[in-house]
């Protein structure tokens, strides 16, 4: 093998490193299931490192604790939430067509394990240090929907009204929908965030 062929096969293997966050994303993902399935507490790491088809001993190398595991999953799913309020902020967007935009994207995180995770479950169980950096990511999102609401009603493209009942009127109806769908025929979720805009948008613009 030459010299500048040993690079290319080398970064061709996992490292140790990256096959652990690999596994330990497995073991993440497989809690955010049952915990949208079985609720935090009907939720035991027994029960996990049965989804897994491992040992209780194995999820130790990858987490301490239960709550470890909880706080992992809200961590990845507020780093979509990220990535929604950055994809959001687009200036060159009118407001109506960045409220769009979020509702299609919000909708489709929920429709995740990760996304229904953060929403159905708690975070009670979290210690204070955790809740309040989960909760500093969720006010980014919901401070960027009132803003865009504000802008909008400035210019006219949106009806007056108060932005924070607009936004807690938009972010529950999204917020309640892994609550109600995820039975054993739910609804595309596409075709409710499309239903949700006609709704939410046709009702934001200016009356007459």
């Amino acid at each position: 093998m030459t010299e500048a062929a040993k690079p290319r096969w080398n970064n061709a293997v996992a490292s140790r490193e990256e096959q652990r966050a690999q596994k330990r994303h497995a073991v993440l993902m497989a809690g955010a299931k049952l915990f949208c399935e079985k609720g935090y507490e009907g939720t035991s790491l027994d029960d996990i490192a049965a989804e897994l088809n491992i040992t209780k001993r194995t999820i130790y190398y990858y987490v301490q604790s239960k709550e470890e595991i909880l706080f992992g999953c809200n961590k990845l799913g507020l780093e979509y939430i990220d990535e929604i309020a950055d994809l959001c902020s687009d200036a060159a967007l009118t407001p109506l067509e960045r409220i769009n935009k979020m509702v299609l994207s919000y909708a489709d995180w929920v429709s995740t394990d990760l996304g229904a995770c953060l929403i159905i479950i708690s975070d009670r169980s979290l210690s204070t240090d955790h809740k309040k950096q989960l909760r500093a990511t969720k006010l980014r999102l919901d401070l960027l929907m009132q803003s865009i609401l504000r802008e909008g009603i400035e210019e006219g493209s949106i009806r007056p009204g108060d932005p924070r009942i607009m936004t807690s009127a938009i972010f529950g109806a999204l917020n309640w929908l892994p609550r109600w769908n995820r039975g054993a025929k739910p609804i595309s979720y596409d075709m409710i965030a499309q239903d949700y805009i006609d709704l939410f948008v046709q009702g934001l613009k200016p009356r007459g």
